[in-house]
């Protein structure tokens, strides 16, 4: 009988551990909730809540680099906003307001990072006007340009030639006749002096037949003169769409004259736009059909499958185009057109996969049977659901970034929406996720939870912006973080309040081929709720030091376990919980500098 037990014991953890990634099941009521189609903003649509003044707090992992009031970073995809250089020096952008409700001071944040801090947190914005949605990039030997957009005179291209010290020099580059104020821009730089100027942008009005529409600037002598200007590129133009959205765009990093950019949207087709002579000319090339991206909105649309308009791309060293995009339901009611901020799933595509349709992004399965479904809300133990979340206009994972490094190991961030610890207000918070595919690797790793230590937990994290740049095996991005779920700017339920732009850099993962070692694990205790003894499972990618600590709600340490140097596989590791009065503890396990805190109950 009592090998009958063990068994069934040893049983129920292996069956939790192979599906301790499971997806959560989003509740009908928040999966069927639809809401009027994200109007692109380029500044404030959304009625103005009261300012909650509440502080905002940090983890030991993050290094703050500044603050802002102004909430919204992008209407779908992350901008460049960080880089690293060569030398170590790194770069990092923000829209920056901290007066609302009208912001009048807001712009571009910069801070940089020298030899071995960063600055200090900027108080005054880099234009000499009002602006927003900045986009970062290298320029000549040892310069850098900030290109953003105004409130109606087009945009606006900040440059200086030695990067983090000296004035800013600053250029209104307007758009077309009938267009002039373009913005929500995405700038990068080529050549071996990053003298070639590469912006894309969109018009803030109707043109040439397009519902706003996507324009292309390029300057071959550092943005001094440009010889392309508000060019529609062949593709791109009223015949293959109705127009285009904020933000719903990205470069990749380039590849010697390679450049490429991506496009995706709820109403338009995903593809990649690359050109080998660096700009010249450009070739078009579809991942996913949208079928009623040339419908008119007087049309009726059922509910169906597509893209949410938040993507990211990056070029392998062969030049292959690798993707990735949040997926969305939506539909159209012949007067208006909606969304279903409930949709979960991030997809991946690359060059070498086939063409994607509705009917393949209606089925998650599908996705994950073809290797293409690499992010969506995670399950847990403890039996925590979907409670509610504020509205970003996205998906519940989404707002992606991807990176490949020099030995072709691919890494994707991503905001997700992460269950258990809800707001005292019952929303989830959103939290950074990565996940890995090693160069040598068939499948992906894990999907890690960057912010799963016990100061991150009650934290909303978002709108990461990732350096395409992987140095010393690492990951190193910048992010939006607060106390308190959601954006006030997108989501008129929510209230104004402090956020941090916060830097961190992480290596745990990159470089690692084994899927099942990009990272150190710790699951979910076993059972739970708990009554006497509960276990947990360490998995260690390398020999580690390793230590547990139990804290209760108050964040009192009521136990300590140190578990001494443990060898790199799995360990199983009993807690005797008998001694614990009931309620709800946290475990945190230190596995030599990580930290990995979660949620056990005890009865």
């Amino acid at each position: 009988m009592r090998k009958i037990t063990l068994l069934l014991l040893v049983l129920c953890i292996s069956a939790w551990a192979m599906a301790q990634q499971k997806r959560a099941e989003v509740p009908a009521s928040l999966k069927n909730q639809k809401m009027a189609a994200p109007v692109s903003i380029k500044d404030i649509s959304a009625p103005a809540q009261p300012m909650n003044p509440t502080a905002v707090s940090k983890s030991t992992l993050e290094d703050v680099i500044g603050t802002t009031v102004y909430d919204m970073q992008t209407n779908t995809s992350p901008s460049n906003h960080f880089y690293v250089y060569d030398d170590g020096t790194m770069a990092g952008v923000w829209t920056m307001g901290m007066n609302s409700p009208g912001f009048a001071e807001r712009g571009t944040g910069y801070n940089y990072y020298s030899s071995s801090a960063w600055a200090a947190a900027p108080t005054a914005r880099i234009e000499t006007l009002r602006a927003g949605w900045p986009s970062y990039a290298p320029l000549g030997a040892s310069g850098e340009i900030v290109v953003t957009h105004t409130d109606s005179q087009g945009l606006a291209a900040c440059s200086r030639p030695a990067k983090g010290t000296g004035a800013w020099s600053q250029q209104i580059l307007a758009g077309p006749t009938g267009a002039v104020d373009i913005s929500w821009p995405r700038v990068i730089t080529s050549g071996p002096t990053h003298n070639s100027v590469h912006i894309i942008c969109l018009t803030y009005s109707a043109y040439q037949g397009l519902n706003l529409a996507l324009l292309y600037w390029r300057s071959l002598d550092g943005g001094v003169t440009w010889d392309k200007k508000n060019v529609i590129l062949p593709g791109m133009t009223s015949t293959d769409c109705l127009g285009f959205s904020g933000d719903e765009y990205a470069w990749a990093s380039p590849k010697g004259d390679t450049i490429a950019f991506v496009v995706a949207g709820q109403w338009v087709d995903g593809f990649v736009m690359k050109s080998f002579d660096n700009g010249g000319t450009w070739t078009k090339t579809v991942f996913y059909h949208n079928p009623f991206k040339l419908t008119p909105l007087t049309t009726i649309v059922p509910r169906f499958a597509c893209l949410d308009g938040a993507v990211a791309v990056e070029l392998d060293h062969s030049g292959k185009a690798h993707v990735v995009s949040g997926r969305m339901f939506a539909n159209g009611d012949g007067a208006s057109h909606f969304y279903f901020p409930g949709t979960d799933g991030l997809v991946y595509w690359n060059e070498n996969m086939a063409v994607l349709d509705t009917n393949r992004l209606t089925s998650l399965d599908s996705l994950d049977a073809h290797g293409q479904l690499i992010g969506y809300v995670v399950d847990n133990a403890a039996g925590d659901t979907i409670v509610g979340f504020p509205k970003y206009g996205t998906a519940l994972s989404s707002f992606p970034q991807i990176s490949i490094d020099n030995n072709h190991n691919i890494s994707v961030i991503w905001a997700g929406l992460t269950v258990g610890n809800p707001s005292p207000d019952n929303l989830n918070y959103r939290h950074i996720w990565v996940r890995g595919l090693g160069a040598t690797a068939s499948n992906w790793g894990y999907m890690i939870d960057l912010n799963s230590d016990f100061l991150s937990i009650f934290k909303e994290y978002t709108y990461p912006s990732m350096a395409k740049k992987v140095t010393n095996n690492s990951l190193k991005f910048i992010y939006q973080s607060a106390d308190v779920p959601g954006s006030a700017v997108k989501d008129a339920t929510v209230a104004y309040h402090n956020n941090n732009i916060e830097y961190r850099n992480d290596g745990t993962w990159v470089g690692l081929n084994s899927p099942v070692s990009l990272n150190n694990s710790v699951s979910q205790n076993f059972p739970n709720p708990v009554i006497k003894n509960t276990r947990i499972r360490i998995t260690l990618a390398r020999t580690t030091e390793v230590s547990i600590r139990i804290s209760d709600l108050t964040g009192t340490v009521v136990m300590d376990l140190n578990k001494g140097t443990l060898v790199t596989g799995n360990h199983d590791i009993t807690i005797d919980a008998s001694q614990l009065k009931p309620g709800i503890y946290f475990y945190t396990v230190t596995l030599g500098g990580e930290k990995i805190t979660k949620k056990m109950i005890v009865q």
